[in-house]
């Protein structure tokens, strides 16, 4: 189900909203709600400003493939799968100002804050069907930590116990460039970029706008600083 509305587009101050829900058959669902708004203060500037909601809820997320001889019935592995629920936040930012025909400048920034929380670690029972065995209550055991899980797969069977990485995730990350351009001659032009990218990962899986927002920039930054200078020789 998707649904777009929009103001007059040729106005100084227009806006759009996008709102999207989808579900499947299998329990999982997603809404992606979008909005976008452009200013134009002067006919020589224009900021657009997209800031992007996306929640989705999984149910069949692929997260290992473990070797085991004992797993007759998947060929000698255990493809694990879970629940995931996932939140990301996004804005894109971006200005346009023409300060002469010659000189112009562009601004792009993009925050972006994204979480996955992991949960009810599967089995698959048998290849080419939907049928789960789940840890903890249809086979096996779990013991979950804020970094790790350890399975055991059939409690006191045969099968050897195995470890995973805990996928639980919180990613930050700001990308911006802004570039000015100066046409110093007809056909010859002088392009001053700067480039910046922060970005961190964490194991948490919960969405925490504030927390997440404020870490984002404390993350120490790469700065890129270049220039590029272009001439056009006439005949």
């Amino acid at each position: 189900i998707s649904q777009w509305i929009s103001t007059d587009q040729r106005k100084p101050y227009s806006a759009n909203l996008n709102l999207t829900y989808a579900v499947n058959g299998r329990g999982g669902w997603g809404y992606f709600p979008a909005l976008g708004v452009t200013f134009r203060p002067a006919s020589a500037m224009e900021v657009s400003l997209a800031p992007t909601l996306r929640r989705t809820s999984a149910v069949a997320q692929y997260v290992a493939a473990i070797p085991d001889e004992t797993a007759d019935r998947t060929f000698g592995a255990r493809y694990i799968f879970s629940d995931l629920d996932q939140t990301t936040l996004s804005m894109d930012t971006r200005v346009s100002w023409t300060f002469t025909p010659r000189v112009s400048f562009q601004l792009f920034l993009q925050p972006f804050l994204s979480s996955g929380d992991y949960s009810g670690f599967k089995e698959l029972h048998q290849p080419r069907k939907w049928d789960w065995d789940v840890y903890g209550e249809e086979r096996g055991t779990l013991a979950e930590t804020d970094l790790e899980i350890t399975i055991d797969p059939d409690g006191d069977g045969t099968a050897a116990p195995f470890t995973l990485q805990h996928p639980d995730f919180n990613m930050r990350s700001l990308r911006g460039n802004a570039v000015l351009r100066w046409e110093y001659r007809p056909g010859s032009t002088l392009y001053l970029v700067w480039q910046q990218r922060r970005f961190n990962r964490i194991t948490d899986g919960q969405f925490r706008f504030e927390e997440d927002y404020d870490a984002l920039f404390r993350i120490p930054p790469e700065n890129v600083f270049a220039l590029k200078v272009s001439y056009w020789v006439g005949r």
